[in-house]
């Protein structure tokens, strides 16, 4: 296993592991990787939705994927597909998030297998809740460690949402009422590596717990800002036969829209997480 850090802070690209065939020693490595890396991108795979869900039962067991329609014979892996004559270039992931945090329990790790890439174009972007945190001042720590934050589903999966009109071969099931909430601490501690993390995101955070709208977003807009920050973030490129894993408890991401008139195909699992817990 050869493992080349993509940035100093965030990433790293993996060559000379076969995910069908972890042992016990590549497991526990790819583990300390995952720790220190928190996006893992292993290059040269070749792999099935079955083995999809056996990496993913071997990391953890699949998490709850709501309003997402998976495949026929694998409902925990769900199709990313974007077809080359679909009228919106809007790619599925686009817009910063971390997946599922208006989950009681969102997941620990997502996993995304490349099966079809435009030859460019279609990459994810990936940013560093550590580092975000770390490069607030003590004053500013301290405040938002008091602070819990509220996320829905609302933007993308409520009543109202359009997410869905924009991908003609992904079957999305959008919320026929308000979606509920959940309140998680917007300082949170990872369960492994006990560090603390800027818990926060523009796609599902909504506001802060026992504030308005209009209070909370000028301090969530600079937050949100401040994790974007390219000292902070990695990119990853696509390639047929990648597989790249990321850290839902310490990581934002974004898909890129820049690949309209080609075809991508992603398969994407989840690993079921915990309840965020706060960081005292």
């Amino acid at each position: 296993m050869i493992i080349r850090p993509l940035t100093g802070l965030i990433g790293a690209e993996i060559t000379g592991l076969d995910m069908n065939d972890l042992d016990e020693v590549s497991l526990a490595e790819l583990d300390r990787a995952f720790a220190k890396h928190l996006v893992l991108c292993v290059r040269d795979q070749s792999l099935a939705p079955s083995d999809l869900v056996n990496i993913t039962n071997r990391l953890g067991g699949p998490g709850d994927t709501p309003y997402l329609t998976g495949l026929k014979e694998y409902p925990d892996v769900v199709p990313v597909v974007k077809e080359a004559d679909e009228k919106s270039p809007h790619t599925f992931g686009a817009g910063w998030h971390t997946d599922f945090t208006f989950q009681e329990r969102p997941p620990a790790k997502t996993l995304l297998y490349a099966v079809d890439t435009p030859v460019a174009g279609g990459d994810t972007l990936y940013a560093n809740l550590y580092a975000a945190y770390d490069a607030l001042s003590e004053g500013m720590k301290t405040a938002l460690k008091s602070l819990n934050a509220v996320h829905s589903a609302t933007k993308s999966y409520g009543p109202q949402a359009t997410l869905k009109n924009h991908l003609e071969n992904m079957t999305i099931i959008n919320d026929d009422q308000e979606p509920d909430t959940q309140i998680h601490p917007v300082i949170c501690r990872h369960p492994v590596t006990k560090r603390p993390a800027l818990w926060i995101n523009p796609t599902y955070t909504i506001r802060f717990e026992n504030m308005t709208h209009e209070e909370s977003m000028p301090l969530l807009d600079y937050l949100n800002q401040l994790i974007v920050n390219p000292r902070f973030c990695c990119r990853v490129r696509w390639e047929p036969g990648t597989l790249t894993l990321w850290d839902n408890r310490c990581t934002q991401h974004c898909a890129t829209s820049d690949y309209q008139g080609y075809r991508r195909e992603m398969w994407r699992t989840t690993v079921a997480g915990q309840a965020p817990i706060a960081f005292a």
